[in-house]
């Protein structure tokens, strides 16, 4: 059996390039080599492993199946190697303090849960939290950056798309069983406390679309000024809460939360994080900005930031 741990990087990123342009020729130019050499390093490779990566289409080459499936492990890999590459070289101007801003909500239900791995990961940078309303973030001039909810589009702020937010209600298990549904019912809510973090509009338009717009006005109900309250009272079966998958999240996955019904509705807007362009010229929230993103999988929007002079 070959030994393949030892595959030369070089040919690895032709090989990539070549599968990404669907030609030698392109694949040539962009990594400034001779076609031939191409060719040379893709026939080596294909010899080293084994198998076939290209076969002829027409005048030009595509991907066999096995092609298909090596260059998404390849592609990704190279990625995470130069995301990796560029914030190694940024770390080391990276220590000082570093001001977010986010709503309580979202601190209490995910930053706090999530941000001690960026600290243990960049313990020179030293993270002050301020909380403040939502919809105050993009206008606080005296932090770094800030999490929000909306729609985006924020004048003089560089901003990136986390997660759309739908919402469905959410209530501790014990609560659930305490009901004794024989199935998971939204008519029954009739009989349980609806916890708001808003007038009620949102309770009102996610029973309206299930079908059981009558609950709402035979349903008890709690009113708090934030998110991060009711879910809180829902996590100690004091209600129902109606809440996003982002927020929910890590305690969904301990199993002290559930979402019994199937049906969610869109919350028009999502979790955004947006930056003030001349903290964007600093390590530190470019450190920052590289694990938020890639913790919501949206490693991607890392291409938008401005380029460092």
């Amino acid at each position: 059996m070959k030994d393949l741990r030892h595959l030369p990087l070089q040919t690895l990123r032709t090989f990539e390039a070549t599968a990404r342009h669907g030609s030698m020729a392109r694949a040539a130019a962009e990594l400034n080599l001779t076609d031939s050499a191409v060719s040379h390093q893709l026939r080596r490779l294909e010899g080293d492993l084994g198998y076939d990566l290209f076969e002829k289409a027409g005048r030009g080459i595509r991907l066999t199946d096995a092609g298909q499936l090596f260059h998404k492990t390849v592609a990704k890999a190279l990625q995470d190697i130069l995301s990796t590459a560029v914030m190694l070289s940024e770390q080391p101007l990276a220590g000082g303090r570093l001001d977010i801003a986010c709503p309580p909500m979202f601190a209490s239900a995910w930053l706090a849960k999530n941000i001690a791995d960026f600290s243990e990961r960049h313990p020179t940078v030293e993270c002050h939290i301020r909380l403040i309303e939502n919809h105050l973030v993009p206008e606080t001039a005296d932090v770094d950056l800030g999490i929000m909810f909306g729609q985006g589009g924020w004048p003089n702020r560089w901003s990136a798309r986390l997660a759309d937010v739908d919402i469905t209600p959410v209530c501790s298990p014990v609560l659930f069983q305490r009901l004794e549904y024989a199935t998971p019912d939204a008519g029954a809510l009739k009989n349980c406390l609806l916890l708001h973090r808003d007038d009620g509009a949102e309770w009102r338009r996610w029973l309206s679309e299930c079908g059981h717009g009558d609950v709402f006005d035979r349903a008890r109900h709690l009113y708090c000024s934030d998110l991060g309250i009711a879910i809180d009272l829902a996590l100690n079966g004091v209600g129902f809460a109606l809440a996003s998958e982002t927020l929910t999240r890590n305690d969904i996955r301990q199993g002290r939360l559930i979402r019994p019904f199937g049906f969610s509705i869109d919350a028009f807007g999502g979790w955004y994080v947006v930056a003030h362009l001349h903290s964007l010229e600093r390590a530190g929230p470019r450190l920052f900005l590289h694990w938020l993103l890639a913790a919501f999988g949206q490693d991607d929007m890392i291409d938008t930031l401005p380029a460092l002079d």
